[in-house]
C-alpha cells in the first residue's frame, strides 16, 4: 500500500496504523504536527538542503545577518561561503571576537563565521556587494488542509509515520509496538543523516572545519 499524498490521506493512514478509532481528526493532526516538529529537530538530510544567496548591501555592511528574518524557512546551518573566496571555517564566538580585535591578523579576506542567537557573523566582514552563499537545512512546514505534501511526506514518509506514531504513544498504554517504532525511527534518522556525508557538490565534498573552543 502506497503512502498517502494528501493531508486527509495521512490522517486516515496514521489512524489505521496505530489502530485507534477513538482519536478525532484534530488529534491525529496534532500527532502529525508534533511528528513534523520532531523530524525538523532530528533530521539534517539531503532532501532538506537548500541554498540562499545573500548580497551585502551598503546599509547592512559590517552587520550580522539575521538568518530567520532573511531566510523564511531557515532551520539549521550547513555551510557558509563567500562567492569568489570559497567556504569559511566555523569558529567559536570567543575566537571570532579575539580575531575581530586583531585587524593585523588578516588581509581582510573573510575567513570565519559564527552563529549566535540566529545571527550570522563573518570575520572579516565581506565587502559591500559581496554575495554570501548560505547552505542550510529547511524548516519543513507541517501538512494541513492547504498543504498536502512536504519534504518529509515525499522523501521520508516512513519516518513521518513513525514520528507521528511516537507522538501518539503518550496516549497508548503498554502498547508493545512502541519500542519497535522507536527503534525504526532512530535507525531511519541515522541512515537519512548519514547519507549527507556521501553527497557531493561538484567534485568536492562539503566540509566544515571546526576552529577554536566552544
Amino acid at each position: 500500500m502506497a503512502f498517502p499524498t494528501t493531508f486527509s490521506g495521512w490522517i486516515s493512514y496514521i489512524r489505521n496504523w496505530i489502530g485507534a478509532d477513538e482519536y478525532s481528526d484534530a488529534q491525529i493532526g496534532q500527532f502529525l504536527d508534533l511528528g513534523t516538529t520532531r523530524l525538523n529537530n532530528d533530521l539534517a538530510s539531503y532532501p532538506m538542503e537548500k541554498l540562499f544567496h545573500h548580497t551585502i548591501l551598503a546599509p547592512d555592511h559590517e552587520q550580522p545577518i539575521d538568518l530567520v528574518m532573511t531566510i523564511p524557512d531557515f532551520n539549521k546551518i550547513r555551510l557558509v561561503a563567500v562567492q569568489g573566496i570559497g567556504s569559511l571555517d566555523v569558529a567559536a564566538l570567543n575566537e571570532y571576537v579575539d580575531k575581530a580585535q586583531d585587524l593585523n591578523h588578516t588581509d581582510y579576506t573573510p575567513q570565519l563565521y559564527n552563529i549566535d542567537h540566529g545571527q550570522l557573523f563573518i570575520w572579516p566582514w565581506p565587502a559591500e556587494n559581496a554575495v554570501v552563499d548560505i547552505y542550510y537545512y529547511e524548516m519543513v512546514p507541517p501538512l494541513s488542509p492547504t498543504v498536502n505534501a512536504n519534504t518529509f511526506s515525499r522523501k521520508h514518509p516512513d519516518l513521518l509515520l513513525h514520528a507521528a506514531s511516537l507522538e501518539a504513544a503518550a496516549y497508548m498504554v503498554e502498547d508493545e509496538r512502541i519500542p519497535v517504532w522507536e527503534s525504526k525511527y532512530a535507525a531511519g534518522v541515522i541512515v537519512a543523516n548519514g547519507n549527507v556525508s556521501k553527497i557531493k557538490m561538484g567534485s568536492t565534498p562539503l566540509k566544515r572545519q571546526i576552529t577554536g573552543l566552544s
